[in-house]
């Protein structure tokens, strides 16, 4: 693996890791939301805390060490 796939692969990782946990959010906010209808709600919706999911936590974990990697080849 080449330096540039190595940076590309390891951005791919981060961004992967961000929108997993940008939906994670999203879901918690719209089930809060829909629970307002119903009448019986928290008053802050339920967030899972960002090392709940495994995925998040790994993808970006590979994703930074695949850009250290990039980072240390050369050429």
């Amino acid at each position: 693996m080449d330096k540039k796939t190595s940076l590309i692969l390891g951005s791919l990782f981060i961004l992967t890791s961000g929108l997993i946990f940008t939906i994670e959010r999203l879901t918690a906010y719209v089930y809060w939301a829909a629970k307002i209808n119903t009448g019986t709600w928290d008053t802050i919706p339920q967030k899972l805390p960002l090392y709940e999911n495994l995925f998040t936590g790994l993808f970006f974990l590979v994703g930074i060490l695949l850009i250290i990697v990039s980072f240390k080849k050369e050429g």
